[in-house]
């Protein structure tokens, strides 16, 4: 069995290239030579100290390999196996569930109380390795043409997308986004899908706005909440700060849904008279379902946006343990960099504030 390359996490900061035996998928599941992982911010608040969730999940002498936002091409497939056929590209849903609950036997895996994602627990690694091994049911074939980083964006424009199912939007619904990171642009994006330009992104950052615009969509400043007062029948706070949430619930009417798509820190202030007084419905919304991310790889490969923009950076190994530092003390503000085991040196310019 020849070796390969991972990022291992140790816990505490501690982050190293370490050199692993390769993994053979057994039976029901496949391995993936991984093209692209993007890095997302759940990460770097976790070996960042932001938060404790990267380091929970470890045990003593336990290896945790992250990235959940992985594409790349069957490699292997275990015994019992029909497909994807080797060398299909695919897009990967990191979420498993125990498949015997109610949830998992209705489709929403992501709401199993026994539930693992890749990347996110020792015992199921991620995709900052040069393979993945894991359940053949948790790859999706990407669309003829679909390149491999748009292949990558699958998982990450999938949480916008699942949290605009649960909105049950109709035509003349008047949608509020807040926040024009990937999530907020993935909710856009779908939510143009099902109202035109009666969507809205609200983002701080100018260079962010413009991206937006790139894609079609209209842009204004978090700044302008105050004069949006019961102007949109539904906000997704893909943010979920305390003055994100609060200008969400001020967004909405009576009777107007806010779903909570971001999640800035395991408590924040309700604003409950205004909720109550104006019956506001507040809807939380986790992952995604393995029909939401087949769905949204059948529209990335549809090629209807241009969703190159969003991938701003690009590292390999060398460059990948600092492009955490970098996000962690906000030198780098890329919307996506893509780890790539095969890039060489980072050479592309990154965003910086």
């Amino acid at each position: 069995m020849s070796d390969m390359h991972q990022l291992s996490y140790r816990g505490r900061g501690d982050l190293r290239i370490d050199q692993v035996p390769t993994l053979d998928p057994d039976a029901g599941e496949v391995r993936v030579r991984v093209h692209s992982v993007g890095i997302c911010m759940s990460d770097i608040y976790g070996v960042s100290g932001r938060n404790d969730r990267r380091d929970v999940v470890l045990g003593e002498g336990d290896v945790l390999v992250m990235g959940h936002e992985i594409s790349g091409q069957i490699e292997a497939l275990g015994s019992g196996v029909a497909g994807p056929p080797v060398g299909t590209a695919v897009a990967v849903n990191p979420i498993f569930g125990c498949g015997a609950c109610a949830a998992c036997l209705r489709g929403d895996e992501n709401l199993c109380g026994a539930r693992t994602v890749h990347g996110c627990a020792p015992a199921a690694p991620g995709g900052f390795a040069d393979t993945i091994v894991l359940p053949a049911r948790n790859v999706v074939p990407l669309a003829p043409g679909t390149t491999p980083e748009i292949g990558a964006l699958v998982e990450p424009l999938s949480v916008g997308f699942h949290g605009v199912r649960l909105a049950a939007l109709d035509a003349a619904d008047d949608v509020l986004v807040i926040g024009g990171g990937i999530i907020g642009l993935g909710a856009a994006l779908a939510a143009q899908r099902e109202v035109g330009d009666r969507v809205l992104v609200l983002e701080p950052r100018a260079e962010r706005r413009a991206l937006a615009e790139t894609l079609g969509l209209r842009t204004g400043h978090p700044d302008d909440l105050d004069q949006l007062d019961g102007a949109f029948s539904v906000a997704l706070d893909c943010v979920a700060r305390p003055e994100t949430f609060a200008g969400a619930v001020r967004a909405v009417p009576e009777g107007g849904r806010v779903i909570l798509v971001g999640i800035y820190s395991d408590e924040i202030p309700l604003p409950v008279s205004m909720v109550v007084w104006r019956e506001t419905r507040i809807i939380g919304s986790y992952g995604y379902s393995h029909a939401d991310v087949v769905d949204v790889a059948a529209w990335v490969g549809s090629g209807e946006v241009d969703l190159q923009p969003l991938i701003q950076h690009r590292v390999g190994y060398d460059g990948l343990i600092g492009a955490f530092g970098a996000y962690a003390d906000g030198s780098l503000t890329a919307v996506r960099t893509l780890f790539q085991p095969e890039f060489g040196a980072a050479t592309d310019d990154p965003p910086h504030q």
